[in-house]
């Protein structure tokens, strides 16, 4: 006969301790009763984020996240029910279906953080539960109420983005900034540019949900560490951006994956989708950590953020070379860390102003101490 379990509460809860078996019924009552409070405060945010999507996206799975955090999965999974029939009450079954994906993510971020899993777990849980929803709710809405949600959606972005380019020839044609020749060849890929992103945006779907998915956790989780911790809820900080690194065996699966799947695409054109997706992940994720390179090395040699920020943005609109070459140099720092071996700058010369510099001043006692006069 196996013994009775004893019910604890997860770290962060700041529920009243149980007794062995089962929780206290007064606990339980307390549990259900903020359920319900913030199930109710999770409809309004979710509904505010029809209006304003960003309050919506960053704020509507706090509440489920905190009810995880205190009172465990159940009672969070009961309150994001209820939230979800509240909002299907109010705005119908497809509004709640865009709406169900704050849920999930409120139960994935917050069981990560009630199972002490680490900042970094956590938000990949939060990603993978997203992603799950999403796709989800894709299949609920083709299936139940035959409505092609992503195509629909996908269209609409491919045809405002083909009417911003149409824009942009027909004021280059009036100010007379282009040669007539060029111009022309510029029309003439116009016409094929709606099936050329309609093929390219396709078929890296897969890397871009996967991209948007985590970014949309990793966004959620620092939003709830500034507002939980303001109510007691203390969660496990993100490492720093820049000092976020690639290990060299995630860099050589990488690597040899899509070298594997290139090479294979050329006899199985199926692989064709899942080879481009990885060529672009690789050159995405080497990329981004050339650009922290470039970074750190600006920071080091005291370049303003201003103007590191102008030199990106100047940079991603330069073409695929410059990519290129970052995620080269991001790929080295993974074996070679030139981050760490990166010079320090020393700081500049007061000039006389008479304020002491802390740094020099330690430099200089520590001379006198090693070579006394």
């Amino acid at each position: 006969m196996m013994s009775p379990r004893r019910w604890r509460p997860g770290p962060g809860s700041q529920a009243p301790s149980a007794l062995p078996g089962r929780a206290p019924e007064g606990s339980r009552t307390r549990g259900l009763t903020e359920g319900a409070i913030l199930a109710a405060l999770t409809a309004v945010v979710a509904a505010a984020g029809l209006v304003f999507p960003p309050i919506g996206i960053l704020l509507a799975p706090l509440p489920i996240m905190l009810l995880v955090i205190r009172w465990g999965l159940r009672i969070g999974l009961l309150a994001a029910i209820v939230a979800g029939l509240i909002i299907m009450q109010f705005f119908g079954p497809l509004t709640a279906f865009s709406v169900v994906a704050f849920g999930p993510i409120g139960l994935a971020l917050g069981w990560g953080v009630r199972r002490n899993l680490g900042a970094t777990r956590t938000i990949i849980a939060g990603a993978v539960a997203l992603s799950a929803s999403f796709l989800a709710g894709l299949a609920m809405a083709r299936f139940v109420l035959h409505q092609d949600v992503l195509n629909q959606m996908l269209d609409a972005l491919i045809k405002s983005e083909v009417e911003g380019f149409r824009i942009s020839l027909a004021s280059m044609e009036r100010m007379g900034t282009v040669p007539p020749e060029r111009l022309q060849e510029m029309k003439s890929t116009l016409d094929t540019l709606p099936q050329f992103l309609n093929t390219l945006v396709h078929s890296l779907l897969p890397l871009l949900t996967a991209l948007g998915m985590l970014m949309w956790a990793y966004f959620c989780y620092l939003t709830a560490r500034a507002v939980l911790r303001r109510v007691g809820h203390l969660i496990p900080p993100v490492p720093p951006i820049r000092a976020w690194r690639a290990s060299a065996g995630m860099a050589s699966v990488l690597l040899y994956s899509a070298a594997g799947l290139s090479l294979a695409s050329r006899w199985v054109p199926v692989l064709s989708v899942p080879a481009l997706n990885v060529v672009w992940l690789n050159l995405f994720l080497f990329g981004f950590l050339g650009a922290l390179v470039a970074a750190t090395w600006m920071d080091r040699r005291g370049v303003p953020r201003l103007m590191q920020l102008a030199a990106g943005v100047l940079l991603l609109g330069a073409g695929l070379l410059p990519m290129l070459a970052l995620a080269i140099l991001g790929l080295l720092d993974t074996w070679y860390d030139y981050r760490r071996l990166l010079p320090r700058i020393p700081p500049p010369d007061t000039g006389g102003s008479g304020a002491p510099d802390p740094d020099q001043s330690q430099n200089v006692h520590a001379a006198k101490v090693v070579h006394p006069q």
